[in-house]
């Protein structure tokens, strides 16, 4: 184990001699970093992780789940790392970088320092100082530990009369997914996946939103999972009591775990994380069982509510 107590220390050292300080303290000795400073740097720290990165190339039939899973790494951290594969698909040949460790890379912006990035995601500054090779000012760090999720994408203004991107606004949908009827993209049952062309069980169905649509809580309920989902992407799961819902692919998630929510309120916005192949609403019905949640096909109940909000749009 690395001796922190020395690597703090040496952290308020570097950090004396900076214009704009990397850790902040309510008293810092004017010391000078020395080149004895800069020896003791690197003998406790060693190489930032950032320099320590392997290289893989995808090989046939590789998923990024299944690289993640060899590496001993999430899939949000290879997603992070390298950004070409942030849709959840990778192709043969293709070269992606792999940390050591679980974690993301953070690009300092102007005030900030290593004290800073360190509270804003909740790790110890000498850790995040020792990780990145006791730098004194890099302009790119490693986040130990941290989960990168995607940014959060505006509101689109095409559907802003017909939606909101305020998470606290309810929505008269009758207990549809979204604020509005749209097309069934793929049925629940028996189909060849789009993405890995494998014959495979589709557990729900599909609606074509447009990004940034807002997802809708079906139903009154509990969040049972709120976060990354592997092939779900950024995925949210309900629980009613004797039923379940569950909600795929999103682009950004406006709840979290334990949260209560009502029918109607907003959720989410619709994305295309994940396993997917463009802007679309996963969405699953579920009844509990003694193995756990069943997903039964949600069609007669969305195929009724889009009937009644087609008719009450024509009225």
């Amino acid at each position: 184990m690395k001796p922190f107590w020395k690597i703090a220390l040496l952290l308020v050292a570097i950090a004396s001699s900076l214009p704009s300080p990397v850790l902040a303290t309510s008293s810092t000795p004017n010391l000078p970093v020395d080149q004895s400073t800069a020896k003791e740097a690197e003998e406790l720290c060693g190489k930032p992780t950032l320099d320590d990165l392997q290289k893989h190339k995808v090989k046939q039939g590789e998923t990024l789940e299944a690289i993640a899973k060899q590496y001993e790494l999430k899939t949000a951290t290879l997603m992070g790392l390298n950004p070409e594969v942030r849709n959840g698909n990778v192709t043969v040949g293709q070269t992606l970088s792999v940390p050591p460790i679980d974690g993301l890379t953070y690009r300092f912006k102007n005030e900030e320092n290593y004290t800073t990035v360190a509270k804003k995601y909740n790790i110890r500054a000498d850790v995040l100082f020792e990780r990145n090779g006791c730098q004194r000012r890099p302009k790119v760090v490693f986040v130990p530990g941290a989960i990168w999720k995607p940014d959060l994408v505006p509101f689109n203004p095409a559907i802003a009369a017909r939606g909101s991107d305020n998470p606290s606004v309810i929505f008269q949908a009758g207990g549809y997914p979204l604020p509005y009827s749209v097309p069934v993209t793929s049925d629940y049952g028996w189909r060849m996946n789009p993405v890995t062309i494998i014959w495979s069980f589709h557990s729900g169905i599909d609606l074509g939103a447009p990004f940034g649509t807002p997802v809708l809580a079906a139903k009154t309920g509990r969040v049972e999972y709120a976060g990354w989902g592997d092939g779900y992407g950024n995925l949210i799961e309900l629980d009613h009591g004797s039923t379940g819902t569950r909600y795929a692919h999103l682009e950004a998630i406006y709840v979290s775990q334990g949260q209560r929510v009502a029918q109607g309120q907003q959720i989410g916005v619709v994305g295309s994380t994940g396993r997917s192949t463009g802007p679309h609403l996963h969405f699953e019905l579920m009844v509990s069982s003694g193995d756990g949640w069943v997903a039964l096909d949600p069609a007669p109940y969305l195929n009724r509510l889009a009937s009644v909000m087609t008719n009450l749009f024509l009225l």
